[in-house]
């Protein structure tokens, strides 16, 4: 259950319902409810909503590759909701259970192999 109150689109103020509108195009008709909680601040959802547009927007990285980044920030970050968002996004983009998988095992790896240089203060370039 949410901490915040997730703010309806029947209840939300002018702004709020203008930039729910947008978000709807994005995720094509449904309005994820991190933005509903976001709408309790209607400046910051604004903001956010246009940071993501502008970071998701069609670049040099594509879409597939900016769901997997994100999907891997959710899990490191331990955010349940996000990794279920980001589970659906991925399937969304193809993904099936197996690619998923290494997927996460690909990110274990790196993460282990980074705490290990960590604790080894391993510097580049390599000293000789």
């Amino acid at each position: 259950m949410s901490t915040l109150k997730l703010i309806q689109e029947h209840e939300a103020s002018h702004q709020v319902k203008e930039t729910y509108e947008k978000v709807k195009v994005r995720y094509k008709g449904f309005l994820p409810d991190i933005y509903k909680a976001f709408a309790n601040d209607p400046t910051y959802l604004e903001s956010i909503n246009d940071h993501m547009a502008r970071v998701l927007a069609p670049r040099k990285v594509d879409g597939k590759t900016k769901e997997v980044i994100a999907f891997v920030v959710a899990v490191m970050n331990q955010c349940d909701f996000c990794i279920h968002a980001h589970t659906m996004g991925l399937k969304r983009h193809g993904y099936d259970d197996e690619a998923i998988a290494e997927i996460l095992g690909t990110a274990a790896l790196w993460s282990e192999v980074n705490r290990f240089n960590i604790g080894a203060r391993l510097t580049w370039p390599h000293e000789h």
